[in-house]
């Protein structure tokens, strides 16, 4: 039986959603330490939705790709089952001010691992044709 071929620019694109998640997390965590301070806004809200929908995405398009790597496959459902707990956290828990204590060290540690996803996806077409 014949083996799919791996689409790479599939994995191409996840890999710059990965690097697009990365960057949200960042804004992230200054919206939230500024919420912190007193500081009332919704981005916060806002940016963990379009987190998640983020992570959704990469999960497809490294579905779709066909790849065999099942670290990739597994680390991009570990980052959306993460950022589903983060997000859940932040929505549930808002009103206890020591749940936030929680949040940020999740946060750190779904900033790392959105890192480590990103260098094991292939950064260019041509590193997964060789």
């Amino acid at each position: 039986m014949d083996t799919p071929a791996v689409n790479a620019s599939h994995l191409k694109n996840a890999r710059t959603l990965v690097m697009i998640v990365i960057l949200v997390m960042l804004g992230q965590a200054s919206t939230g330490l500024a919420h912190a301070y007193g500081s009332d806004n919704a981005s916060h809200t806002y940016s963990a939705q379009l987190g998640l929908a983020l992570c959704i995405a990469i999960v497809a398009l490294v579905v779709m790709s066909k790849t065999d790597d099942s670290k990739v496959k597994g680390m991009s459902f570990g980052l959306l089952t993460a950022w589903v707990i983060q997000y859940g956290m932040g929505e549930m828990f808002g009103s206890m001010s020591w749940i936030a204590h929680v949040h940020a060290v999740i946060a750190m540690g779904l900033l790392l691992h959105a890192s480590a996803l990103m260098r094991a996806l292939p950064a260019s077409v041509a590193a997964t044709e060789a």
